[in-house]
């Protein structure tokens, strides 16, 4: 073997371990940023062919694995703007010129640019990123632009979902009959509540939702509840009787719902339903999420909808659906965030800002919604932070450390050996 030898092998090691010492760095140093992934060096040894009774010395080459697809921990953040990714995919985002980019840091604020001479706000990261999404109003997808300052129309209910919990130990009313719109104002009921509905020029109206237990079991082979809907606006000192004052139609609804007792569900699928209003408009229902189990009552009721208004400030749920809070209290949705995933998403490529680009090694990136289809969930007020252990960095560091000085004496070594050969001319 060559004394030159010595040379390339200790010098290819000194740079395999400055590299290694390069990432480390990067990885410190990116310690506390959002979303960033930590890279790592391979190393790879290259031999040369052998001859009988001399060795000949090879090198070492580094190649840079990033670990995306590693999860890093989550942590619970006061912005209603905030999200984090739980499990696989990155959000969309894009630059000034439109171009899409990747990123898993959910850090998102309110910010205002000037684009082509107009004034829009959009939802950026700390890197000037704009998050894209589909727009829940007319279907568009890009860059979210947040209605700041700007009249929000009123929007009809059209729909409502009942997510409502029986209590399986309520008893029976007396009589066994549920009121109706006629029932004197002592007309007993189980339960009550309430939910407020939006008409085309966005005036709310107050429906009035009874909740009456009519039969038990085992007396009964089921457990009976009936629901019934009237307009708050049409009672009598808020309460029963209610009463239509002509053009205004009487409200009220009736659904009996009986229970298999030993399921705590209905005997049978309850269809869709629906409520005619006092304007006449109707409102499709939904009653396929009501229970009767061994638990407190519990009723969400969602409608869509809106009045007109102005929004105050902005959120994000963890379905990925952007809202605006209005200065009523109401919420209107916005957005809805797509996420995209990778068949190798540990070879996308690096840029500036803790995003990355697709190649051809990555894949194309395929889009679609949180929780859906393998895609991640979402979890709301809430950031991903970098996936770097401060500890094993720095022991990785201590061992690169002590590889660079080794590779260092042996170079020194050879130069050594080098002088004594120069100096066997003296």
């Amino acid at each position: 073997m060559s004394i030159n030898g010595v040379f390339r092998t200790s010098v290819s090691g000194m740079n395999a371990q400055a590299n290694r010492l390069s990432a480390i760095s990067d990885n410190i140093g990116n310690a506390n940023t959002d979303g960033y992934k930590r890279s790592e060096m391979e190393f790879s040894s290259l031999i040369f062919s052998q001859s009988d009774g001399q060795y000949n010395s090879g090198s070492v080459t580094t190649q840079v694995r990033q670990t995306i697809s590693q999860q890093g921990s989550t942590a619970s953040t006061s912005s209603a703007t905030d999200v984090a990714i739980q499990g696989d995919g990155f959000f969309i985002v894009q630059d000034g010129n439109g171009r899409d980019f990747y990123t898993r840091a959910g850090s998102f604020v309110e910010k205002t640019q000037n684009v082509a001479g107009t004034e829009t706000t959009y939802l950026v990261n700390s890197a000037g990123y704009r998050l894209t999404g589909t727009s829940l109003t007319d279907g568009t997808t890009g860059a979210i632009e947040l209605p700041v300052g700007k009249l929000i129309a009123p929007s009809e209910t059209t729909s409502a979902e009942f997510a409502l919990q029986l209590p399986s130990s309520a008893t029976a009313v007396a009589g066994a009959a549920a009121p109706t719109a006629t029932s004197p104002a002592d007309s007993e009921f189980t339960k009550k509540t309430s939910v407020v509905v939006y008409n085309q020029l966005g005036e709310a109206r107050t429906l009035d939702v009874y909740l009456t237990k009519t039969a038990d079991s085992p007396t009964n082979s089921t457990d009976d509840w009936t629901i019934s809907v009237f307009d708050q606006a049409q009672s009598t000192d808020g309460g029963f009787p209610y009463t239509a004052l002509a053009p205004e139609t009487l409200v009220e609804y009736s659904l009996d719902v009986p229970f298999d007792p030993t399921t705590g569900v209905p005997t049978s699928a309850i269809g869709p339903q629906s409520l005619t209003l006092a304007d006449g408009s109707e409102i499709d229902l939904d009653f396929s999420s009501v229970t009767q189990y061994a638990s407190d009552f519990s009723a969400k009721v969602t409608p869509d909808g809106n009045p007109a208004g102005y929004i105050s400030e902005f959120q994000i749920s963890d379905e990925g659906i952007v809202n605006g809070v209005m200065n009523t209290g109401d919420t209107v949705p916005l957005y809805q965030i797509n996420l995209a995933t990778f068949s190798s998403p540990d070879r996308l490529t690096a840029g500036v800002g803790n995003v990355y680009s697709a190649n051809s090694n990555s894949g194309a990136a395929v889009t679609g919604i949180p929780g859906v289809n393998g895609f991640g969930s979402l979890q709301s007020n809430a950031i991903e932070q970098s996936n770097v252990d401060l500890a094993t960095e720095l022991t990785d560091m201590i061992e690169s450390q002590r590889s660079y000085s080794a590779n260092s004496k042996v170079f020194q070594t050879g130069s050594e050996i080098l002088d004594v050969i120069i100096n066997l001319k003296r």
